[in-house]
C-alpha cells in the first residue's frame, strides 16, 4: 500500500509526500489519488517528495510522465524531490532525467 499525504495544499502550491512502494500493484491507485489532488486543488505548482518511497518500478516512471503531461498542459511546474539514486536511475535509463530536471545537484540535496 502507498500512502499519499498532502503536506501543503494552499496558496496555489501542493506539496505531496509519497510513502511505500510504487509498483505495478500500487501505481493505479496512487495515480488516481494524485490526479484527484491536482484537479481539486487547482495548484500553481506541485512538489512530490520521494524521500519515503522504498522502491519503485517503471510503472511509477510512467505515472510521473502522465502527471508531467497533465501539468504541462496547464503550464504548471512539477518538482520531484527526495529522490534516491535508485529512483533517479530509472528516470535516467528511460532518458527522462532532464525532462524532470533530475541532475547531480539534486542528488546532493535529496
Amino acid at each position: 500500500m502507498v500512502k499519499i499525504t498532502c503536506i501543503e495544499c494552499r496558496r496555489g502550491r501542493i506539496h505531496i509526500e509519497i510513502e511505500g512502494n510504487l509498483d505495478m500493484e500500487t501505481v493505479p491507485d496512487a495515480r488516481r489519488r494524485l490526479l484527484h489532488l491536482i484537479r481539486t486543488q487547482d495548484p500553481n505548482s506541485v512538489e512530490i517528495d520521494f524521500s519515503r518511497v522504498d522502491s519503485m518500478d517503471t510503472s511509477a516512471v510512467a505515472m510521473m510522465v502522465e502527471l508531467l503531461r497533465a501539468l504541462s498542459r496547464k503550464r504548471l511546474k512539477l518538482d520531484l524531490t527526495g529522490m534516491r539514486d535508485e529512483h533517479r536511475r530509472l528516470f535516467t535509463l528511460a532518458r527522462l532525467n532532464q525532462a524532470f530536471g533530475l541532475n547531480h545537484r539534486d542528488a546532493e540535496r535529496g
